[in-house]
């Protein structure tokens, strides 16, 4: 008798779900029970001649099989740039200044950023790019730049961009005509710019048209730091090229003063996106440049949204804007724990809040070195970086400090009540006396997390038996603040500063050389400047060593030995601490995954970014 037995075999499927599209979570196995199995054999039993079939069942049998559950895709970027769509970016406090030749505030630069051009961009390093500037070469003497403009070039109206939109463009901006009048920091060493300005000259005698697309500056000195600090000046001391044949036609009278209607109702610049419309406080529309020199950009528009932070970071979750920076750091563990926002982080070595004295103030308190080393060992900075900034940041108790120009015995001023106590009472501001003396702390709309700190310093300052108070103001009222006749009618101590190393050290040279408009203690109050722009009795900060090792750090050539200058300078700083500086907050992005091509590395390396970083490589990614 032969036994015919159905074999059954357990499969297991073991499969990798990775596919190349999709990023797979642990796969699920599901059981499956198969239906039951009867199979019947006849077995025949011969019994002398009669034959009994009896029936035999086989028990039924259970198949496990392990199935791999496609999981949910996550879809990935993809490899090639998608067009079409349209860019939204966030516009903190409006467009201050639309007038090119009137800009001041880091906003305006960020709202003309996608309809300009930047000479030169500085990468995180230290290296130059060269953008709207094909090349720069600079004489063995180190007195001449020659600069020529990248060929096929044109404004969004067609003309090609030539030198001599370049040189009318310069003599606009520092035009003895054009109020206010524009500071002279980086472009201070050129050649006659300060004749030309002070209208002694009719043009400026360092600025000279070589051919067509060549420009040759001349400087009255070497300086080493010129070529990134200037030609990086994205805007402000060195103006973006504007287009001479179109604004000489304009209102000049209304030109000079920046109320020709011109600048927010049909701007040409040279940039990826050209000027549409601008709905006041609302947004800035921007339509997509099809012969920009550096290539057709993908999305159709980019709008630059005007909001408060608040909103802009409720549209930011629905969607409706891409791009928000500066981004408060009290919201960075909120947003993290939102899937349709992405975060990331640039260590910030190029710039730092701080705090700008006002050295008329309190009968000249202010420009006792002691006095602001005592307010510096009074309040808790660290405290502020892990509470308010989320420990998205570093305390900063120098200029270089955070970089390779510190000062190598540098004192820092942690939180030391005792030592503090010690240094008030040094200078005479014994607890019995502190109640008559009134702190005031005073800034303008912005950053909130730059903002909170006022109100922190604020109590500590209290808890020593010093009066203080806090004012925030609108943009607007800056200027009546700072000609000592703001709405309270009284002096303030301090408003808030951003400032800091930037593209080189060589920053810190106008800030500190005594006779400049940017002079630290320059902007003291209630000083008026007069029609020129200038206050005939301003303080100035003036060290004479400080003075000496920046004469010779603009010569120097060889990098250890400028090191070694301006790390003496970071020395005296420290000490006597022109500015009080507070911390270096992180430079964090908020975006939506839609939004691709932001290089944020580059974009942030050298302190808050003031413009939008190749605004043509960004696109949108249709996730659908």
């Amino acid at each position: 008798m032969k036994h015919y037995l159905a074999k059954f075999v357990i499969v297991v499927m073991l499969a990798s779900a990775l596919l190349s599209a999709c990023v797979a979570p642990t796969p699920q196995v599901i059981e499956k029970t198969v239906k039951e199995t009867v199979v019947v054999e006849k077995e025949k039993i011969v019994q002398q001649t009669v034959v009994v079939e009896k029936e035999k069942v086989v028990e039924k049998e259970k198949i496990v099989v392990a199935t791999v559950v496609p999981p949910t895709a996550v879809p990935q970027v993809p490899k090639e740039k998608q067009t079409g769509g349209t860019v939204n970016v966030w516009l903190p406090n409006g467009w201050p200044e639309m007038s090119q030749f009137h800009q001041s505030h880091w906003e305006s630069g960020w709202a003309e950023s996608p309809m300009v051009d930047p000479y030169i961009n500085i990468l995180k390093g230290g290296a130059i790019e060269y953008r709207l500037a094909e090349k720069i070469d600079v004489s063995p003497d180190g007195l001449n730049y020659t600069m020529k403009l990248r060929s096929g070039v044109k404004f969004h109206n067609g003309d090609p961009v030539t030198a001599d939109d370049f040189i009318y463009s310069m003599m606009m901006r520092y035009n003895s005509k054009t109020r206010p009048l524009a500071e002279i920091r980086n472009v201070a060493d050129l050649k006659g710019i300060k004749e030309f300005q002070d209208g002694k000259a009719d043009t400026i005698s360092g600025l000279k048209k070589v051919d067509d697309q060549t420009v040759q500056l001349t400087l009255n000195g070497a300086n080493a730091g010129f070529l990134k600090l200037f030609f990086n000046g994205a805007g402000t001391d060195i103006p973006y090229v504007q287009p001479k044949k179109v604004l000489e036609k304009l209102d000049q009278a209304k030109l000079f003063d920046g109320t020709v209607d011109y600048w927010y109702k049909q701007p040409i610049g040279t940039g990826p996106y050209k000027f549409v419309q601008y709905a006041t406080d609302q947004y800035i529309e921007y339509a997509r440049n099809d012969a920009y020199w550096g290539g057709k950009v993908g999305p159709d528009k980019l709008f630059m949204k005007i909001a408060s932070p608040e909103v802009a970071l409720v549209s930011l979750q629905k969607g409706e804007i891409d791009l928000v920076t500066p981004l408060a750091l009290t919201e960075v563990g909120r947003l993290k724990a939102d899937p349709k926002v992405e975060i990331v982080e640039a260590e910030n070595t190029g710039s730092w809040w701080g705090l700008e004295a006002n050295t008329f103030a309190l009968k000249g308190l202010w420009a006792n070195p002691k006095a602001k080393q005592a307010l510096m060992y009074s309040i808790d900075r660290q405290a502020y970086v892990n509470a308010i900034l989320q420990g998205y940041g570093k305390v900063r108790d120098s200029f270089f400090d955070g970089t390779m120009y510190a000062c190598p015995t540098m004192t820092h001023y942690t939180y030391d009540p005792v030592k503090a106590e010690a240094l008030w009472n040094e200078i005479g501001l014994t607890k019995d006396k502190r109640a008559n003396y009134e702190i005031t702390y005073m800034s303008w709309l912005g950053n909130k997390a730059r903002l909170d700190y006022l109100p922190i310093a604020q109590e500590y300052l209290r808890k020593l038996g010093f009066l203080s108070n806090v004012d925030l103001i609108d943009n607007a009222l800056q200027p009546a603040y700072n000609d000592g006749v703001g709405p309270r009618g009284k002096e303030f101590s301090f408003n808030v500063l951003w400032y800091g190393p930037g593209a080189d050290p060589g920053s810190i040279d106008p800030w500190l050389r005594p006779g400049q408009t940017s002079n630290a203690f320059y902007r003291s109050w209630p000083e008026k400047a007069g029609a020129d722009g200038k206050k005939p009795t301003a303080p100035y900060y003036n060290n004479a060593r400080v003075n000496e090792l920046l004469d010779k750090a603009k010569i120097e050539s060889d990098a250890e030995k400028r090191k070694a200058y301006f790390q003496e300078i970071d020395c005296i700083w420290n000490q006597e601490l022109p500015s009080l500086t507070t911390v270096a907050a992180s430079n964090m992005v908020a975006k939506t995954p839609r939004l691709q091509g932001l290089d944020w590395a580059n974009m942030a390396a050298l302190g808050q970014p003031y413009v939008i970083w190749h605004p043509g490589d960004l696109w949108i990614w249709n996730m659908k």
